[in-house]
């Protein structure tokens, strides 16, 4: 975290980057294990294995440099964008399927209008990482419907209508828990 008289960056601590980093190394380890185990269940479960935490860590390192959050008088940056304060509707920590902070808005147009182009990159290579899981997960219902999404301003509504917000914010990116973040949010949405 980096302050200044009008200003607070929010970078995630390294030691937990890198904690969620070996996590998934780990997995994808036992992803492999599991392809070698020579059960077609095995193959499968380490087939997904791999290619969802493999490809969730490469997703995490490509999106690092472009991941910068920080608190203004005037709004949240927010991977690109700004979302003025007077534009966040709610600030508050949805639990599923983790524990993430998330804001609703007032207007989702303006937050879009407002991306950088590597935000909305960003944006677009996690659509596209997750959309295959969705296709796999199809039973669910949410997860059918995120096959659907095309772009962020669908993820952003499908966000709403499945979680009751907008955008979440993982807790890898943050520098303290979901719940303080949160709080902190919601002083400088209150108080600005």
């Amino acid at each position: 975290m980096t302050t200044s008289a009008d200003r607070l960056v929010v970078r995630p601590r390294p030691w937990k980057l890198a904690l969620y980093l070996f996590g998934a190394v780990v997995f994808v380890v036992i992803g492999v294990l599991l392809l070698m185990s020579g059960s077609v269940s095995g193959f499968i479960a380490g087939l997904l294995g791999i290619a969802f935490f493999g490809g969730l860590l490469v997703l995490v390192v490509a999106n690092a440099s472009a991941r910068r959050m920080a608190l203004t008088r005037d709004g949240f940056e927010f991977q690109g964008g700004v979302i003025p304060w007077a534009d966040v509707e709610s600030v508050g920590v949805v639990k599923d399927p983790t524990t993430m902070v998330a804001l609703r808005l007032h207007s989702r147009e303006r937050y879009l209008a407002s991306l950088s182009r590597e935000g909305a990159r960003e944006a677009n290579r996690t659509i596209r990482f997750l959309k295959p899981f969705a296709h796999v997960l199809r039973a669910i219902p949410s997860m059918r419907r995120f096959t659907e999404v095309d772009g962020q301003g669908d993820q952003l509504r499908w966000n709403r209508d499945t979680y009751g917000y907008d955008i979440g914010i993982s807790p890898v990116w943050l520098d303290r828990s979901p719940g303080d973040f949160a709080e902190l949010l919601e002083r400088y949405r209150t108080t600005r």
